[in-house]
């Protein structure tokens, strides 16, 4: 998967105009709303009823992008992603093997 990473921001590099750092932090937040908006519509919280089938799908393709654009803002900053997420990976495990649950800390939560 790394590959076509690669392959794609080499796409990107030779044929958009627009590299600038901030655009590609804007085109993350833009993805993630589109993402947030769908996750409204799964779990309810619009007033329409939807095909949860046709909106996981979209759902799937939203995080995807999300990804994506995160590691073209990655390659445009000069940030090796690769590492960063696997240095993160690591401080992630160690919060959550530290993590002692309260009783119903989170009951009010409902999915």
């Amino acid at each position: 998967m790394e590959d076509k990473f690669e392959r794609l921001f080499k796409l990107f590099d030779e044929k958009a105009p627009v590299k600038h750092p901030v655009f590609q932090a804007a085109k993350i937040a833009e993805e993630t709303g589109e993402a947030i908006n769908l996750a409204f519509k799964l779990t309810g919280l619009r007033r329409e009823s939807y095909d949860i089938g046709e909106i996981k799908g979209k759902l799937s393709d939203e995080l995807a992008d999300i990804v994506i654009t995160t590691f073209t803002c990655a390659k445009v900053c000069g940030v090796d992603l690769w590492k960063a997420v696997e240095r993160k990976l690591d401080v992630e495990i160690g919060r959550w093997e530290k993590f002692e649950n309260s009783i119903n800390r989170f009951s009010w939560l409902t999915y």
